[in-house]
């Protein structure tokens, strides 16, 4: 079996490095500071603002100065930056962020391992998650299950996007930013906050965002103009506009309305990919392909041999060209949503105040993504069909979800804590169709993809895979107490959140879907435990104990009826962390070392036919067949070196592997009269994955800055950034044989302000303009496996400037 280097030696030193010398050994909840301004950070992820270093927590926060300068877009540019973060979207439907190492096995899962919020309203689908950073306040990564704070599926931890308010100053301020950019980038945007008196306020922003993409798209179609969603031009490029609006109102003291809408609209191109397909007509090695070949068809180089090939990739993925190559047909995230949110809190006296949270989230969505290892030619997937381009249609749908918290809080001083409910209701409708059209050879092939078909096509041949509408009722009781002693250095808090979800799913593919769903209620205690102790005034360690929880689901098409519900995944998680600051607030440093056990993942498995019991021709369903254990560190500070000049850096490192007793029987299905696909050398051929390393996420990454910022005039200032992060290299399926390399990337930014209203912003991401795979998946069928690999965005720089007033 191949194996890449493990790295408890690398981890052994850090932790010795950070006990040895806290003052430059710094941890998870960093967020880089500029130079010359304070190194506080003010964060929410408790329901109230606290110094990032007071929280007992894990916690990464970037403001809005760090979103710029570190040239911030989407979640997996936080993630470069974010130890014990990553992030891939694998072109938009499928968004999984992960956490410690916790990936889900299954990635068309719509839920994710970790919560994402939007003002403290709940996204409850992996494709709305990555909203982008436009309009934010600030962006907070909280790591460790908080299923006890947050609820429904904080398994591994939770995304916290905190969008700008409207401020009760008594003033008029705003700001107009635009930015233009290589590869046809061009933003426009900006708002304005309306505040004639200290009672209310009303805040209103607008922004739009163009972009060709950064990787060409070598199809000879690539620019024909399509009416309709689609991938015109370069590759990755998106059309996105959002509206935003925010009210408070203080009508009297201690009395606060709340009220905030976000619309948003965004229509992003495929992401660059390649899909590798299962070597077809007797291809053993690498190098019997032929020019001909064009480098599309299957480099599979492992496992035992079916139908005179070789199933799997074992080792690094191919490089990526020089060009994509992309069937402009196809499109990634088409959606709106809209997101309102409504609070009212009065403070009855010094230390008690009740809230009431109301959220409201609607959205639609439509994806339509190619899986074809050859798009000019096609046939290589869906090779029944006499030479088809495949697309997979998914999600497609409408999500609307509304919640109701009530919660009681109060600080008598030695105890404090709060109390409250929460109730939650939603619909989910998504359909997953099978489109096979014809390969381009005009203008004329071109359509609109319309919801779930292609109509009027010649020759299309629709498969609808699935029609699902999903209901779903959450309940929750929670409270919270922190005891602090007497002299103020030990706090001891308990934390505890009791869940029923009910979750009722129907199928409508079926005759008897409507009037026979599948409904079931899973019920959930997810405690927290904390000890914190102030070691001195600028120090501070403590010790968790938390377990989470991700909800189960339904197999609507499993044979036997016991298969046809899957139970909760849950986790333990142990941890122990330093914050602090030194030298007169100029070092900031944060460190915490953690351990989970993880138990009844679930697994992508195949069916069982009763009547067949060794037919392999059966769909995949999800089953909890496994447990895993993770432990790491994550690192991170900033110094002020100077008054101009200071540095960051960030290091995580997590070993995760699945426990004794593991099977994904993927690897041990093999086609009618065939071999399975492992070979019982470089995987298990009875699909066991005991012991190996948990797929999709790098168990090592490591991020560094520098930056200057001083006075260039009386009236000017200016900054010049660089920044540099790395991952090392990680498995993309559970068997561990196919590898994604490590990648280094590079950003850079400088700007100047003037009078401090007007701003003028140069800015590079990937600077060096590497080529890399950022992740990849596998699809294993008995009838032949097909990989996606997925490319990171190449170099794209321009300059941003604003007019603030």
């Amino acid at each position: 079996m191949i194996r890449l280097p493990m790295k408890a030696g690398i981890s052994a030193g850090a932790m010795a490095a950070m006990l040895a010398c806290p003052a430059v050994a710094a941890a998870q909840d960093t967020a880089t500071t500029a130079a010359g301004t304070s190194n506080v950070i003010i964060v929410t992820a408790r329901n109230k603002e606290e110094s990032l270093q007071d929280v007992p927590l894990a916690i990464t926060a970037f403001g809005e100065e760090q979103i710029d300068r570190l040239g911030l877009q989407e979640l997996d540019d936080v993630a470069r930056f974010t130890p014990g973060f990553s992030f891939e979207d694998f072109s938009g439907g499928f968004a999984i962020p992960v956490i410690r190492g916790q990936a889900q096995t299954r990635v068309t899962a719509l839920e994710t391992n970790v919560s994402t919020f939007y003002d403290g309203i709940y996204i409850p689908r992996s494709w709305a998650v990555d909203i982008g950073t436009t309009n934010l306040q600030r962006v907070e990564i909280v790591k460790g299950p908080q299923s006890a704070r947050y609820g429904r599926n904080a398994f591994a931890g939770a995304i916290n996007y905190v969008p700008r308010k409207a401020v009760m100053d008594g003033d008029i301020s705003g700001k107009i930013e635009g930015t233009a950019g290589i590869d046809e980038r061009f933003d426009l945007g900006g708002f304005l906050n309306v505040s004639l008196n200290d009672r209310m306020a009303v805040f209103a922003s607008v922004n739009t965002s163009e972009y060709d993409g950064s990787w060409e798209n070598a199809h000879p179609f690539a620019d024909l103009a399509i009416d309709g969603p689609s991938t015109t031009g370069n590759v990755g490029g998106w059309d996105n506009t959002s509206v935003y609006l925010s009210a408070v109102v203080e009508p009297v003291d201690g009395l606060i309305f709340d009220f905030s809408y976000n619309y948003s609209d965004n229509s992003n191109e495929a992401r660059a990919s390649r899909y590798i397909g299962e070597a077809s007509g007797g291809i053993l090695d690498p190098g019997q392909i032929t020019a001909t070949d064009n480098g599309l068809r299957a480099i599979t180089n492992c496992g035992a041999v079916r139908n005179g090939n070789r199933p799997f990739i074992c080792g690094n993925f191919p490089d990526p060209a020089e060009t994509t190559l992309n069937d402009p047909r196809g499109f990634a995230t088409q959606a709106e949503t809209d997101i309102f949110r409504a609070s009212v809190a009065y403070e009855f006296s010094d230390g008690l105040t009740l809230s009431y949270v109301f959220g409201l989230i609607d959205g639609t969505v439509d994806i339509a993504t190619s899986g074809e290892p050859d798009p000019i030619n096609c046939g290589t997937l869906v090779t029944a069909f006499g030479g088809l381009c495949n697309f997979q249609v998914t999600p497609v749908g409408d999500i609307s979800y509304d919640s109701h918290e009530l919660r009681l809080t109060f600080d008598s001083g030695a105890i404090s804590g709060a109390i409250g409910g929460f109730y939650s209701t939603g619909e989910d409708n998504n359909t997953f169709t099978s489109v096979n059209i014809a390969p381009i050879t005009s203008a004329a092939d071109f359509f609109p993809f319309n919801g779930n078909t292609a109509p009027g096509t010649p020759g299309a041949l629709n498969i609808l895979l699935g029609d699902e509408r999903i209901e779903t009722e959450a309940t929750a009781i929670f409270g919270e107490l922190l005891w602090t002693s007497g002299d103020g250095m030990t706090r001891f808090g308990v934390e505890g959140r009791y869940s029923e979800t009910e979750i009722t799913s129907t199928d409508n593919r079926r005759a008897l879907g409507a009037t026979n769903p599948l409904s079931a209620t899973f019920k959930e205690f997810t405690p927290r435990i904390t000890v914190e102790r102030d070691l001195n005034q600028d120090v501070l360690g403590y010790v968790t104990v938390a377990r989470g929880a991700k909800a189960g689901g339904f197999n609507a098409t499993a044979r036997n009826a016991a298969d046809r519900v899957f139970d909760p995944e849950t986790n333990w998680t142990y941890e122990a962390g330093l914050k602090g600051t030194l030298a007169d607030g100029r070092v900031v440093f944060n460190a915490a070392v953690y351990y989970t056990d993880w138990t009844d993942i679930q697994i992508n498995s195949a069916d069982f036919d009763p009547a067949n019991p060794t037919n392999p021709n059966v769909p995949t369903i999800t089953r909890n067949l496994g447990n895993a254990e993770l432990y790491g560190i994550e690192l991170s500070a900033n110094v002020l070196v100077t008054d101009q000049i200071s540095i960051d850096a960030t290091f995580s490192h997590t070993e995760g592997t699945y426990a004794d007793g593991t099977f994904d029987s993927r690897f041990s299905r093999g086609a009618p009269g065939a071999t399975v696909p492992c070979d019982d050398i470089v995987c298990n051929a009875n699909g066991d994955i005991s012991g190996n390393e948990i797929e999709r996420s790098t168990p090592t990454q490591a991020s560094g800055g520098i930056q200057w910022e001083g006075d260039i005039s009386s009236n000017a200032s200016a900054f010049i950034r660089a920044d540099a992060s790395w991952q090392a290299a990680f498995f993309a399926d559970a068997a561990n044989l196919g590898v994604i390399p490590e990648r280094f990337l590079m950003n850079g930014s400088a700007g100047v302000t003037f009078n401090d209203t007007i701003s003028v912003r140069l800015w590079a991401r990937n600077l060096l303009d590497k080529k890399y795979t950022s992740n990849a998946f596998a699809v294993l069928l008995p009838f032949g496996n097909t990989y996606g690999q997925f490319y990171g965005e190449r170099r794209s720089a321009g300059v941003t400037a604003s007019v603030a007033f």
